[in-house]
């Protein structure tokens, strides 16, 4: 059952031209913790998907890697058999229930999930466009609304505002020590070198 509602759900981001990555399915020499953090942290949502065949390790290491997302902020799609019970810190969450005897609402379901997720894109790119014409612009603040942005949607307009809002901070640690500026500095630059990348990669 598991492998049915993986399938079916993956139908959609296909269609939509999200490519996906499975926590199960990539491999590393860090840490799987550390691994599965970083992993989180480049995407733009997580998908959770268990049945009440799921086995008890692979939930434990579901029910975690939510946590992990909802640390992260990053809006959540959780997906179930109708049989399933959520785990309790997720039962105020919604989730969409898989019944083998109506694929097509169970489909029409995960098709307005990924319309929800198309919303809250749009949503960050609001704030973006009010946080860099603040007044005075708080550039960590603009930086999470870029990345939030640029990871649900892979639009390279988002690297170009990474960028100016760099060239904000460029001016102003030049002629000022401090530390938690130029850290910021930093994670634009490698922000915006990996977001370049990846759109290279997805193109070859």
């Amino acid at each position: 059952m598991d492998s049915k509602m993986v399938q079916i759900v993956l139908e959609e981001p296909a269609r939509r031209d999200i490519r996906s990555k499975d926590a199960d399915a990539t491999t590393g020499g860090k840490d799987f913790l550390e691994r599965i953090l970083g992993l989180i942290r480049g995407t733009g949502f997580t998908i959770a998907i268990f049945s009440h065949e799921t086995r008890p390790t692979a939930m434990a290491n579901i029910a975690l890697e939510l946590g992990f997302a909802a640390m992260c902020g990053k809006p959540l799609v959780i997906i179930k058999s109708k049989s399933a019970t959520a785990p309790s810190d997720f039962k105020r969450t919604d989730w969409i229930d898989y019944d083998d005897h109506d694929e097509d609402r169970f489909r029409s379901k995960i098709q307005q999930a990924f319309d929800t997720i198309d919303e809250i894109a749009r949503f960050e790119d609001v704030l973006l466009d009010v946080a860099l014409n603040a007044r005075s612009i708080d550039c960590a603040v603009a930086f999470e609304r870029a990345n939030k942005a640029f990871l649900l949607t892979s639009d390279p307009r988002f690297l170009d505002q990474a960028e100016q809002i760099k060239r904000r901070l460029d001016a102003f640690v030049s002629s000022h020590e401090i530390d938690d500026l130029e850290r910021l500095r930093s994670e634009l630059s490698t922000f915006v070198q990996q977001g370049r990348r990846a759109l290279l990669t997805a193109v070859s």
